[in-house]
């Protein structure tokens, strides 16, 4: 596999950071991937290179609308309307096809996907984030059933009331003029939601998770600041298509 090679970048612990020059999104509380398509064939693998593939049959339509790429995300399934560790851990346990395959269409899993590394051969490390995410934003992901394309967004502390208020783990803040470079951990931060709330009045928020029953439509967070439209160039080489679990809970290997 191409994809191979890289390393991931990894989040650091920190406060909320404020600016134009930052970026946020939900932290969905998942299992990371790394999902690289190559020839049209899916191959999922972990942080620490397991491939997953087969646990994830509902992944597999990524290929057809992205027959060769290399894609930055994690696996969220939710339980009671939230996400749960748990369950994603009970489906690694999950070795039989068939068995995934049916624990696939009884309680389907979304892949979150936040960054995009590889495309049509193109290597994308060393663009920028924004230029990265506005790529992905081309791709029409949103399109296959259970691939939803992480928003963005560039209110920091109005994102981070609102996954308080709905008990979700946090916010990740990431520098928006920076590489994919897993040795800058500093460019991106998960920063835990606060258990009390802020002190100054803050505008009730909520969170519409999508269903388990049904695919995503749309952005997961429709209530809460306007998700940033995608912007920037395309690659300049290469064809660009158009179109918790409780923090106090003991965290399964694997998960963030």
């Amino acid at each position: 596999m191409r994809g191979a090679g890289i390393r991931p970048m990894q989040p650091v612990p920190g406060r909320l950071p404020v600016g134009a020059e930052w970026s946020y999104e939900v932290d969905w509380s998942g299992i990371r991937l790394l999902a690289d398509v190559e020839d049209g064939t899916l191959c999922l693998r972990t942080l620490e290179g397991d491939d997953v593939t087969a646990r994830f049959p509902e992944f597999a339509p990524l290929a057809d609308v992205v027959p060769d790429g290399l894609f930055d995300g994690e696996a969220v399934l939710l339980d009671a309307g939230q996400p749960s560790s748990l369950a994603l851990f009970d489906r690694l346990r999950r070795a039989d096809p068939r068995k995934a395959r049916t624990l696939a269409r009884a309680r389907p899993a979304i892949l979150m996907v936040y960054d995009v590394l590889r495309l049509y051969g193109v290597p994308l490390t060393a663009r920028p984030l924004d230029e990265r995410r506005a790529t992905l934003g081309r791709l029409s992901l949103d399109e296959v059933g259970r691939i939803q394309v992480s928003p963005v967004y560039d209110d920091g502390p109005a994102l981070l009331a609102g996954v308080r208020e709905q008990g979700l783990p946090g916010v990740m803040a990431r520098r928006r003029d920076t590489p994919y470079d897993a040795d800058a951990g500093e460019d991106w931060l998960r920063v835990v939601a606060p258990a009390e709330a802020p002190t100054a009045p803050t505008a009730a928020t909520a969170v519409d998770l999508p269903t388990a029953e049904q695919p995503p439509a749309g952005p997961a967070l429709s209530a809460l600041p306007p998700a940033e439209r995608p912007s920037g160039p395309a690659p300049s080489s290469g064809k660009v298509p158009r179109g918790r679990h409780s923090r106090g809970q003991e965290e399964p290997p694997g998960l963030w």
